[in-house]
This record gives structure tokens, sequence and C-alpha cells, in this order.
């Protein structure tokens, strides 16, 4: 085009090869796609479906010209890796997938506003850009054989146009692909980000397309640790009835309430083929999990026989095992006892904060939450550090001598109910504030930790005898932080440890384009 000065081959695929570029005109780098074609309908079709998005989350197509059988497209060039690079690298986490499947919610609604059907969903035309100025965004690639509503059909009758392992059973029967199946395709590239496997790809193209259309195993059976809602969404996305799917706003929907309950600590399960989820990476919560209780169980011992304190081993067990068998890794299991030095310093009602910054689900931050209050009261009342509020009186010389007399001094006290609004306190603070972080604008999330800093300091001043009012601008202060280290987790892809995969580290990011 007397413009576009080509300087590297960056991919290829059934759609033309890419280039790297340099625009002379405007100084900066493009992507240029060749496609050599019979015909450049099926291309200008592409260039006309692109000109009527302007989305965040799409491909920016600038530029279209055809010389001959050969059509040139140029767009924005996007630094990043697909989806599936990601998570064979094992580079993305159960949070990752759930923003970026949010990310491409957003970005096919726009289309399907304007009368555009992707009609070729996969991981490998979903780009993560790596500049960490604007976080993990996805960015939707190739809509070069998308269908525009109300223009005639490029394709003949019982024509296949699209991947075959991503399409939904209707499209591969060659009827009118519509909205729906882009929630197929989209449901069905979650799926396997999540698990590790596309449930409808089989050995062989032939095989592949028998298998279309029948039962697929629902998601919670391949990860019943994802929540419920979330599982029985993408089941019902995968309905090869496009009338039984829900639209894709419900999906987003889901995705946008899961996103507080998804891990963010470990890597998705590696691509089928790409590494072996049963080695040893992936026993490892449960090997650290197994050997943190035995060293529990341990110390016990030696505290209730060798030391001669069983009272202390007492306390220790009813501290302890609680917190490993609900935390969701053995590491957090350890965060309750940071409740002690916490209310020593008299910024114990920080603690809710810790659960809910270091939790994935709401369910285990209750559970640390509250598990941290029992850790805080009965800690500091065994130490001899302030017993908050007046809920446990000190306990007498020698408790720690006698089963009998510990239980009584420190445990029956966390039974009484101004114990056990606290617990209650603790516990849904904890829950509350995991899932204002969770919000993907950090301005209300931020106003929303102000918000919950009142409720925690109101609800603790009526705890036992008033005496827990910690200064608000403590439990303030420990909201705003535990959103900082929320947000800031979200920016760069980090390498995760690989409890679900065992593939090879990351190489560094190469551009991408569509």
């Amino acid at each position: 085009m007397d413009r576009f000065l080509l300087e590297e081959r960056i991919g290829s695929g059934g759609m033309g090869t890419v280039y790297k570029a340099y625009d002379q005109r405007l100084q900066r780098h493009v992507a240029v796609k060749e496609v050599m074609v019979g015909a450049p309908d099926r291309v200008a079709r592409e260039a006309h479906a692109a000109a009527r998005l302007n989305h965040p989350g799409i491909v920016a197509l600038f530029e279209f010209g055809v010389d001959g059988h050969r059509a040139l497209l140029v767009s924005e060039l996007i630094s990043g890796d697909t989806l599936d690079v990601l998570a064979r690298n094992g580079v993305l986490c159960d949070r990752d997938v759930g923003e970026l499947g949010l990310d491409v919610c957003e970005a096919l609604e726009h289309a399907h506003d304007r009368g555009v059907v992707h009609r070729d969903v996969k991981p490998q035309n979903v780009i993560a850009r790596d500049d960490t100025g604007a976080g993990r965004r996805a960015k939707l690639a190739d809509f070069g054989i998308a269908s525009l509503a109300g223009a005639p059909t490029l394709t003949a009758p019982g024509e296949v146009v699209g991947t075959l392992a991503y399409m939904s059973p209707e499209q591969a029967d060659g009827e009118q692909a519509g909205p729906q199946s882009d929630t197929y395709s989209l449901a069905l590239t979650l799926y396997e980000c999540w698990t590790g496997e596309n449930p409808v790809r089989r050995a062989s193209p032939a095989q592949t397309a028998r298998a279309m259309g029948e039962p697929i195993p629902s998601l919670s059976e391949c990860r019943p640790d994802l929540p419920v809602r979330l599982c029985e969404t993408i089941d019902a996305c995968l309905e090869p009835d496009p009338e039984d799917r829900p639209a894709l706003e419900v999906l987003s929907h889901t995705l946008q309430a899961a996103i507080g309950d998804l891990d963010c600590a470990y890597a998705v399960p590696a691509p089928a083929g790409k590494g072996d989820s049963g080695g040893p990476a992936a026993l490892q919560p449960g090997l650290l999990r197994a050997g943190a209780a035995a060293m529990v169980a341990a110390a016990c011992v030696l505290l209730a026989g060798p030391a001669g304190v069983p009272g202390a081993a007492l306390i220790v067990a009813l501290l302890a095992f609680p917190a490993l068998a609900f935390a969701t890794t053995p590491e957090r299991a350890a965060l309750p006892g940071l409740a002690i030095p916490l209310g020593a310093l008299s910024v114990g009602g920080a603690f809710p904060a810790i659960a809910a910054a270091a939790e994935r689900t709401a369910a285990s931050r209750f559970a640390l939450g509250a598990i941290g209050w029992c850790w805080l009261v009965t800690g500091c009342a065994a130490l001899g550090i302030a017993p908050p509020a007046g809920l446990v009186e000190p306990p007498p010389a020698n408790w720690d001598a006698s089963v009998g007399a510990a239980f009584d001094a420190l445990v029956v006290p966390l039974l009484e109910p101004s114990s056990l609004l606290g617990m209650a306190a603790f516990g849904t603070g904890a829950a509350v504030l995991g899932w204002v972080l969770a919000s993907r604008h950090i301005a209300m999330a931020a106003f929303g930790s102000l918000v919950w800093a009142a409720g925690m300091t109101a609800a603790l001043r009526v705890v036992g005898d008033g005496g827990l009012h910690w200064a608000p601008v403590v439990i303030a202060a420990s909201a705003l932080a535990a959103l900082a280290i929320e947000h800031r987790a979200r920016i760069p892809l980090a390498r995760l440890p690989r409890a679900r995969s065992t593939a090879q580290p990351p190489p560094s990011p190469a551009a991408t384009a569509p």
C-alpha cells in the first residue's frame, strides 16, 4: 500500500498470515494480515464487520485493501499472548480466566448489538494484553468468518465455517449461526481453560464431528471447587439446542458475580497433553496440608507429654486444626495466628481485612475471619496480653497443666453470646469485604471499603463491654491496604504455583496479533 513496511512474520492460520509492520505515515507498529483467496468477498466481509465495531475488547481495524487475489487487513498490534499459550505456560489462575472471559462477553455483546456474530470464538482468538498500565484486559481477534445479520451468506448450504472443536452443534450442521453460537463457543473456551481439556475434541476431525451434540460432562464434575452457579451457567450455555441456552448477558452477570470467589493462587490445569496434571506438583497442596497437620499433631503430643502442659496442647489443637480444615491452602491456615500480635498492638480489628484479602471464596473468608477471632480472644488471654473487652477472665495459674482447667478458662468463654457475636462480626466482615474487593472498578471498591470499615466499627462497639472499638482509622486503613493488594495482584500476569499444572515457565511475552 506504499505505506506499511513489513518487519517480521508473527503468525499464521486458516485465515492467512500475520506480519508485524511499521506504518511509515503515522509512525507506529501495526499488524498486517495477508489472505490469499479465490475471491476477496469473504475478506471484504471481515473488513465490513470489523468497521462496525469500536470497543476496547475488540482488535481495531485500521486499513483494508485488495490486490488481485491478495487481501490485506491492517489492524492494531497487540502485545500479549493468547489464552491457550497462557494456560499452557501456567500463568493463568481461575480468577484470570473469569476476568478475561468477562472481557470477551462485553466485546461479544457490543458486536451482537451491531449485528455481528464472530463464529470463531476460541482460546487462540482471545489475547490477554501484557501492558501493565491497563491491567489484564482481553482482546477478541479475528472476525474473519463473522456473519452480518441481514447480509446474504457467503457459504453454500451445508458448508461449515469455523474451528470444529469450538463450533456450536447448529453451526457444524451448516445452519445459520447466531449470537447463541458465540455463547456456546465462549462457554466451551472457558470450560477448557478451567479444566485443561476440551470435552468435544477427539483424536480426529471426523471423531470430533461425531461427538458434537453429545452430552458434555458438567463443569462441576471436573472442577467441584468452582462456584456452583458458575458451573450451572457454563453447563447451560453448552446445551445442544440454541434455544435452551441462556443469553450472553446471563453468562456475563454470572462471571461478574463469581470473580470474587475464584482462586488466584494456583495455575489452572495445563491443556491436555501439555503437562502431567497428576504429577508431584498436582499433589503439592494435599501433601502440604497433611504435613502441616502432622506437625501440629506432633507439637500437641510434645506439649501434652514431655512438656507437661496438656492444657496448652488442647488449646493449640482446637485453634490450629479448624484453620487447616477450612483454609484453602496450608499457608493461609497460619494467618489466624497474626490476630494475637495485632491484638497486642491494639489493632486486632484489622484481621478481617487480612482474611478477606487472603481467601478466594466467601465460605473460606468467613471461616478464616471467625477462627482469627478465636485466636485473638484465646491467645491474648492465655498470654496475659490485655484480654479484650472483658470477654475472657485471666486464666488461673497453671491452667496449661490441666485439660479441664484450660477448657473452662479459655474454651467455654468462646461459646458465650458476646464472643459468638464477635466471631460472627469477624467472619461476616471478612466475607463481605472480599465481595467488595472483587469489584472491577477500584473507585467503587474504595468507597465500599470505607462503608465496610464504618460497619465493622459499629458492630464491634456492641461486643462485650465495648472495649473492642479499635480506632476506625485502623480498620479503614486495613481495608484500603487489602484493596491495594487485591488490585495490584490483577495487573501483571504473574507466574503461579503449579497446583494443578506442571507446565514449563512462560517465555518472554511476544507480540501477538489477530
